[in-house]
């Protein structure tokens, strides 16, 4: 049997739930996060991509930063390649 029911959905109360839902998440996420300042003459790693078999090494470097961009990413001198990296691929080296 189907029944004729008229239902009153609030959908602004439901996108305004959901987004506090994911601003709560976000902050969550976010709260163990350390902030790094990159420098130029600082010594990075790159941090492979993709599936690291167990004795892999899972990351390159340390390689040197020649400039740092305001849109989140920095040149590094790789041999003789200069190479434009974002920082969500780098790790900082620590003496």
């Amino acid at each position: 049997m189907i029944f004729n029911l008229s239902s009153v959905v609030d959908w602004r109360a439901i996108t305004l739930r959901k987004q506090k839902q994911v601003d709560r998440d976000n902050l969550r996420e976010n709260a163990k996060r350390i902030s790094y300042d990159y420098a130029v003459g600082n010594q990075i790693y790159i941090k492979q991509e993709g599936i690291a078999r167990k004795l892999d090494d899972f990351k390159e470097g340390p390689y040197q930063i020649t400039q740092v961009f305001t849109n989140g990413t920095v040149r590094i001198q790789r041999g003789a390649v200069n190479e434009r990296i974002h920082i969500r691929r780098l790790e900082p080296h620590f003496d």
